[in-house]
């Protein structure tokens, strides 16, 4: 193997190298954006459901019914009422009159 190649080479693993540097740096910045947005998420969450709770709270309905988390790998159930009456705006979306 001569000079050059042996340079060649090790031009091209410093190059592989600091690629791969600059793709775990910018899925470093990905995770970093990704758990900003869930905690973002989390607590707008968290400040609807009080703003619910203190609705609830005004028209008389003092906690709402526990329910079980689905398990994993199952869908969540369709939120809405299970008596069969119409569960209003929140259960037709897109739905004029409700």
């Amino acid at each position: 193997m001569s000079f050059e190649e042996y340079a060649a080479l090790a031009r091209q693993l410093a190059e592989q190298r600091r690629a791969g540097e600059q793709h775990a740096a910018a899925e470093s910045e990905r995770r970093r954006d990704l758990h900003a947005a869930v905690d973002s998420l989390h607590q707008r969450l968290t400040a609807q459901g009080h703003r619910l709770d203190q609705l609830g709270r005004a028209i008389g309905i003092d906690q709402p019914a526990a329910v079980a988390p689905p398990a994993p790998g199952h869908p969540a159930p369709a939120p809405g009422p299970v008596d069969g009456r119409p569960a209003g705006a929140a259960g037709a979306p897109g739905r004029a009159g409700v």
